[in-house]
């Protein structure tokens, strides 16, 4: 299953970087990017066998996640686009994930945390209502996933795009083919087949009972820490082939002679590789603790968020150890340096895996109350 699906995502890279321009200048992905995705098998790596998916174990996603990155980081980010909903949709009703991918497997669920929509319950519906932030891949989607306030209580509702706003307003530093623009709705109308509680741990429907699913939710990292990781690596690279041809300013000989570069260059191929192989290792043994059946504890749990956050972290620390090194070269709009550079800081900066959930996971190990719990359960 790894190397037909690593086979497939390789056939599709050159058409992927061939629009990764495309992505920059207009906010979102091309279509072309998107019917690539699909021809992947992309949008199935999380999804049930019995609904047409893959459920691949986390170390495969993450490795295809990798080399979408080295082509376009912004394709890549619709590896999470993609599978998070699908990921999330063990407790969900089993009609309602029906109506999402029993006829389409690849159909789209655009979706974010950032803030709740407000629903009243009128008879078998929903009216709802409100503007949610950071909806990546909305312009491409089918639904638009969102935490939803009821009274007191929290649900899940997938509104259809036809009833959403797009609000285009994701006018950014780097990531900008994301396309993470805000939603409004105004009085949607949805059905109650498209909403679900919303529950740290909950029954599974009938669809979700495979390896993939007895991990921790957060092996959603698989879907987008490679980016990162990817970043660096290709910061790195850059740097290497800068070293050899640039005399700085005020010099008479090359970079790759000078020893502020030289330590800057150690420094960040030791971040990087350090990071990845740490993310690996603990990616692969969650997927071993699955196999063997063995209960996931909230340490287990937090120590996977430890990995996926300090790999992103770490590979914004390579980046910046690469741009310290490569000086004014890292400045010129259009260079790969300079996009490589906008990208991680907006990368570094994700609610997920910002620096404050080193915090979170420190909450887990001593006992406090957390401050962000459905993400480390």
């Amino acid at each position: 299953m790894r190397e037909m699906l690593l086979a497939k995502t390789q056939s599709i890279l050159p058409q992927i970087s061939q629009q990764a321009d495309w992505a920059e200048q207009h906010g979102r992905l091309h279509p072309q990017a998107i019917a690539a995705l699909c021809e992947a098998g992309i949008p199935r790596l999380y999804l049930p066998e019995s609904l047409g998916g893959y459920a691949v174990d986390p170390v495969t996603c993450a490795l295809l996640c990798g080399e979408l990155a080295l082509a376009d980081p912004a394709a890549a980010w619709h590896v999470m686009v993609y599978n998070a909903a699908r990921l999330m949709a063990a407790t969900w009703p089993q009609e309602m994930v029906e109506v999402l991918w029993g006829n389409n497997p690849d159909s789209l669920v655009a979706a974010s945390g950032h803030t709740p929509f407000k629903g009243v319950r009128d008879g078998s519906c929903y009216r709802v209502n409100g503007q949610n932030s950071f909806v990546s891949g909305v312009h491409h989607a089918d639904f638009v996933m969102s935490p939803m306030r009821v009274d007191d209580q929290m649900f899940t509702v997938a509104v259809p795009i036809d009833q959403c706003e797009i609000v285009d307003n994701w006018d950014t530093l780097g990531m900008r083919g994301t396309g993470s623009n805000d939603v409004r709705v105004n009085d949607a109308i949805v059905p109650a087949t498209l909403v679900a509680p919303l529950m740290e741990h909950g029954v599974r429907n009938k669809y979700y009972h495979g390896t993939l699913f007895q991990c921790p939710a957060r092996v959603v990292f698989a879907t987008y820490v490679p980016v990162a990781l990817s970043l660096a690596e290709r910061a790195i690279d850059e740097l290497g082939a800068l070293a050899a041809d640039k005399v700085p300013y005020a010099s008479d000989h090359k970079l790759a002679r000078r020893p502020l570069a030289q330590h800057h260059f150690g420094r960040a191929l030791a971040a990087w590789r350090s990071a990845k192989s740490y993310f690996y290792t603990e990616l692969q043994a969650v997927w071993q603790q699955a196999v063997e059946g063995r209960a996931f504890d909230d340490r287990a749990r937090a120590d996977l968020y430890l990995a996926g956050t300090h790999a992103l972290q770490t590979s914004a620390v390579a980046v910046k150890h690469v741009i310290d090194a490569a000086g004014s070269s890292s400045l010129h709009k259009g260079t790969p340096l300079e996009r490589i550079h906008r990208d991680m800081e907006t990368l570094r900066h994700h609610g997920f895996a910002n620096e404050s959930r080193y915090a979170s996971v420190a909450q887990v190990h001593w006992g406090v109350e957390l401050d962000y719990p459905l993400l480390l359960r």
